[in-house]
């Protein structure tokens, strides 16, 4: 994703000024005292000419009228302009249209169409409204695959009304909102994910988006620089990038749905991507190395030179009675010095103890001092001034008798330690 792309679902466009002729006149003209001989031009679009008589007379509740001869009232419109009819408005009437010529007659207390020398009103007319030919409907021509628009600009302004889509959301259980969430006692270097599966939210039939995942090691990592990484995907982020402990951060948001191929756009079928999530979920990815303890039943060890250790095709050092690192999945090979011989050799699975202490999970497993776990965990903890210390040396280990110093011996059962700020 990076960049969140809105999808638009209609456009809409209406006329701000003049786009329906039919319904909004080019000019309202009303009666009034200012008006009332010769000619005038009226919003630079419409002349209204009196001749063929006196002046007219105006009054307020009466509009234009003619108490002595008649008077001709001609409407024209001016250069450019083209008129589709004329309504007008009397004291004592009905509003009546008359088509082309636009000529009326004020007789005393009537009004006359001129040209078919017929009765439209009583005492005069109080206001004109000159209408223009109705323009064609705009036309948007929608392109689903590039979510543009076009359309030719008319001679009027225009409105844009887009329409977006929702935003795609989780399933949702009861209170509870199915989100992908973090599977802990994932070893490095395998297949098995790390994040579980968030469940996108259905409308009807149709699913509104795609979960994707970004994983990263980077804690000072924000949503605003995951939206523009590279490394998004639409499968679950697994351990097999990663080659010992690691702290792995998942980001996740939803690629919303497009619109199916050959159906029309809905706020049903179509959905836009919903944010990112505002913290990821931490995961503990656990070391995949491991510590082959090599004890001989009898007294012909190994570390007196009566056998070789190979892990891969390297030769490897009994230290202590054990080989320690040695990752998972590493071929181990054990070969008996001449002249001596294996009778049979056992092996057994060592059982890893992990140790969880507020947010951080270590890993203890054959851990006798605090000093142990922090080379067994150096990318979680580290050790400063004899004590033990989160990596950076934010947090100081303490428990109950205070500060846990780096040769104390590991409690795997006690649950008094915790991790103290220095601010």
């Amino acid at each position: 994703m990076k960049h969140k792309i809105l999808s638009l679902l209609v456009l809409l466009l209406t006329a701000a000024t003049g786009a329906w002729a039919e319904e909004t006149p080019l000019v309202t003209i009303n009666a009034s005292s200012d008006f009332t001989s010769g000619s005038k031009t009226f919003d630079d679009k419409v002349n209204i000419i009196i001749e063929q008589g006196e002046n007219i007379a105006y009054d307020a509740s009466k509009g234009w009228f003619r108490n002595g001869s008649p008077v001709s009232m001609t409407i024209e419109p001016v250069d450019g302009v083209t008129i589709s009819k004329v309504k007008l408005y009397f004291s004592q009437a009905t509003p009546y249209e008359i088509t082309s010529p636009y000529i009326v007659k004020l007789m005393s207390n009537e009004v006359w169409n001129r040209p078919l020398n017929s009765k439209l009103g009583e005492k005069g007319i109080t206001k004109i409204e000159v209408y223009g030919p109705a323009e064609a409907p705009l036309t948007v021509e929608w392109n689903a695959s590039t979510k543009t628009g076009t359309f030719e600009m008319p001679a009027y302004d225009v409105e844009i009304a887009p329409i977006y889509a929702p935003a795609a959301k989780w399933a949702t259980d009861g209170d509870a909102v199915l989100a992908p969430t973090a599977i802990e006692g994932i070893f490095a270097g395998t297949t098995d994910a790390i994040v579980k599966a968030g469940t996108v939210a259905k409308t009807g039939d149709n699913v509104q988006g795609t979960a994707m995942y970004f994983a990263t090691t980077d804690a000072e990592m924000t949503a605003e620089k995951a939206a523009k990484a590279d490394g998004w995907l639409s499968t679950l982020p697994t351990a097999a990038g990663y080659d010992g402990a690691q702290t792995v951060y998942v980001w996740y948001y939803i690629k919303g749905a497009d619109t199916p191929q050959g159906q029309e756009a809905t706020a049903e079928n179509t959905f836009n991507d919903s944010e990112i999530c505002a913290t990821p979920l931490k995961v503990e990815v656990l070391s995949n190395k491991f510590d082959i303890a090599l004890k001989a039943a009898n007294a012909n060890t190994i570390e007196a030179g009566k056998a070789t250790v190979k892990v891969g095709d390297a030769a490897a050092t009994v230290t202590d009675g054990k080989i320690e690192k040695v990752k998972m999945g590493s071929k181990v090979t054990i070969t008996a010095k001449d002249g001596y011989k294996f009778r049979k050799a056992e092996g057994k699975k060592g059982i890893v103890k992990l140790l969880t202490i507020g947010e951080v999970t270590l890993d203890i497993t054959g851990c006798t001092t605090w000093q142990d776990v922090i080379f067994k965990n150096y990318t979680k903890i580290e050790s400063s001034v004899g004590c033990v210390w989160t990596k950076g040396g934010s947090k100081i280990l303490k428990n109950a008798s205070g500060n846990v110093s780096t040769d104390a011996v590991v409690n795997p059962n006690a649950t008094d330690y915790y991790w103290a700020s220095t601010d």
